[in-house]
């Protein structure tokens, strides 16, 4: 590089976060509409390179908004902790609240296909941490008797749950 040039390369957090969004098929649009704040896509695209508009000018960006891109499109605190620690905890602790106002997904659900599970978790986002463990319950019964009426109409046998 030479003398009075930046570096203009994207952060190595801007890599990640865009490697992660294009593994999921996201559009930086998308992926701003599932921040749990208000978020364009022209901000995450802006974060990602690390620069905006044609001066390219450098984009600085708060740990906590770093760490809601990278919860969005499903990285943890540890991939992110390499390119931004301070981003880093504060999605580990997103990840620790998380964790501690989800109750435990219940056996039937967990068998699900992957979408089924994405979008339970979507839907439980919306739903009083107190009530979510009745509705897990709900959905699973739910859940099951569905998969055993298709194994039922289909001719498939349906593994029976034991104990």
């Amino acid at each position: 590089m030479k003398a009075g040039e930046q570096d203009q390369s994207p952060p190595g957090y801007g890599t990640l976060i865009k490697i992660a969004r294009e593994a999921q098929g996201l559009s930086p649009e998308v992926a701003a509409s599932r921040m749990p704040f208000k978020f364009s896509g022209s901000s995450w695209r802006q974060i990602e390179a690390g620069y905006r508009g044609r001066e390219r000018k450098p984009v600085g960006t708060k740990p906590a908004t770093l760490a809601a891109m990278a919860r969005t499109v499903g990285l943890t605190a540890d991939r992110l902790r390499e390119h931004h620690p301070e981003a880093a905890a504060v999605l580990r602790e997103m990840e620790l609240q998380h964790a501690q106002q989800s109750p435990p997904i219940p056996e039937a659900l967990r068998a699900a296909p992957p979408h089924v599970r994405r979008m339970i978790e979507a839907a439980l986002e919306d739903v009083e941490p107190a009530d979510r463990a009745e509705l897990l319950r709900d959905l699973a019964a739910d859940y099951e008797a569905v998969t055993r009426r298709r194994a039922r109409t289909s001719g498939h046998p349906t593994p029976r749950r034991t104990g």
